[in-house]
């Protein structure tokens, strides 16, 4: 097989089956469910998958129930009901290393975006905002989205399969060192908006006098609560495994700033390099070599970080972009109907392609279960780029989705390997 997931049409486990057969168990089987946890897994017939059965009890007068597994269109992921019951149910076939996100969207509308008009989006963006969706609430694992405050906190369930790759860097460690992080109110003139900005500084940083490298990230707010990016800087500091850094951390000045800011914004390109770059080096201890510089962030802050690196290259030696939002073109409208859309697509790729070869590093990644031609295939194609180019490129396609529930972990990776400790050459005074 070569699919990471699909969706199993008319597949029962054997608890469901068992309820078909005697809807008056519905109590015994959701005290079951808590006990063991959800969603349903059992072994698959085909080797390195498993079948998941999520289960939900549907709310009353609800129509239907739409799975999000982290894929698909809401209409292909209706859930089935066991008659005479509230439990609905949907089965996947799925890779034994899959790690995603998932929720329930009870009378969620079953439109295809790719095919809805203006009138449908609107109708499908405010449904969402009434009715977010729901957490399971018998889930195996599970984390706290945050938003920077622009949207509710949100719990988001997990499913992590056998061969999920392991995460245990990714949360707080009592055992190592913590660094500090303060909180900037910084203002703009070039974007004319004040936004915050996080700075973290290593443990240490203030008893010596060595110039560190720094990592700047994008939707800050996120990148400090939902990744955590400072935890998973302690631990491989403490590890050794990368060279103390100062992290900077750039959120979004309002709701709806992150999309004009992020894909490949001359402006704000010029905001950082002209007014927050000879801030930070006022105000910290942070080296001046471009080498010693890293940029990262997810889906349009991956955008954005492919763009630092091609509108940026003298002051960023390395970029780290994670599901990077490669389809985007100048024109795009937010809200317009795809099939009313008039905008030069993927135009970051064909900038790199012809221009010649920058002095920059890459990590590059897109989960496996992302729209195939949007995301994956405009991965691909950037890429193919870079290696016909001969650039440094490491680049992965993890089995997940748009998802924190990949980022988190394939960050501490991209960290670890794009910044190792084994560095020889000094750092560079600012």
């Amino acid at each position: 097989m070569s699919v990471a997931a699909e969706r199993l049409k008319g597949h029962l486990h054997p608890r469901l089956a068992a309820l078909q057969g005697d809807p008056g168990g519905e109590a015994a089987f959701w005290e079951e469910v808590a006990r063991e946890r959800a969603p349903l897994v059992e072994p698959d017939a085909a080797p390195g998958y498993s079948i998941v059965t999520y289960v939900f009890a549907a709310p009353e007068g609800a129509s239907h129930v739409a799975m999000n597994p982290g894929f698909g269109e809401a209409r292909d992921n209706v859930m089935d009901r066991i008659a005479g019951t509230n439990v609905v149910h949907a089965a996947y076939r799925c890779r034994n290393d899959l790690r995603v996100t998932y929720s329930f969207a009870p009378d969620l509308p079953l439109i295809a975006f790719d095919e809805a008009g203006e009138a449908d989006i609107a109708a499908m963006m405010a449904f969402m905002r009434e009715h977010p969706p729901i957490p399971d609430p018998h889930p195996r694992d599970h984390f706290l989205a945050r938003y920077g405050g622009f949207r509710p906190d949100e719990d988001l369930s997990v499913l992590s399969l056998p061969d999920a790759p392991d995460q245990s860097q990714v949360g707080y460690r009592k055992d190592v060192p913590r660094g500090a992080v303060d909180l900037h109110m910084f203002k703009s003139e070039i974007l004319g908006n004040e936004r915050r900005v996080w700075v973290y500084t290593p443990p240490g940083y203030a008893e010596t006098s060595e110039a560190c490298p720094v990592l700047v990230a994008f939707d800050g707010g996120s990148a400090l609560s939902t990744m955590p990016t400072q935890h998973m800087l302690n631990a491989l500091i403490a590890d050794g495994r990368i060279r103390p850094h100062v992290g900077v951390f750039i959120d979004n000045a309002t709701d709806t700033s992150r999309n004009d800011d992020l894909p490949c914004s001359e402006p704000f390109a010029r905001f950082f390099e002209e007014e927050l770059l000879p801030w930070l080096r006022g105000k910290y201890r942070v080296s001046g070599a471009r080498e010693d510089y890293t940029v990262t962030g997810v889906s349009y802050g991956g955008l954005a970080s492919m763009w630092f690196g091609y509108r940026l290259p003298h002051l960023f030696g390395t970029v780290i972009s994670q599901a990077a939002s490669l389809w985007w073109g100048p024109g795009w409208a937010m809200g317009t109907a795809m099939r009313d859309q008039r905008y030069e697509p993927e135009w970051l790729i064909e900038q790199y392609e012809r221009s010649p070869r920058l002095p920059v590093r890459y990590w590059m990644e897109i989960g496996l279960l992302e729209h195939p031609e949007r995301m994956i295939a405009t991965n691909r194609r950037m890429k193919a780029v870079l290696e016909a180019k001969g650039y440094d490129l490491t680049y992965s396609e993890p089995c997940g989705g748009h998802d924190y529930a990949i980022w988190r972990g394939t960050l501490g990776e991209a960290l670890a390997h794009m910044l190792p400790a084994t560095a020889t050459r000094p750092l560079a005074s600012a």
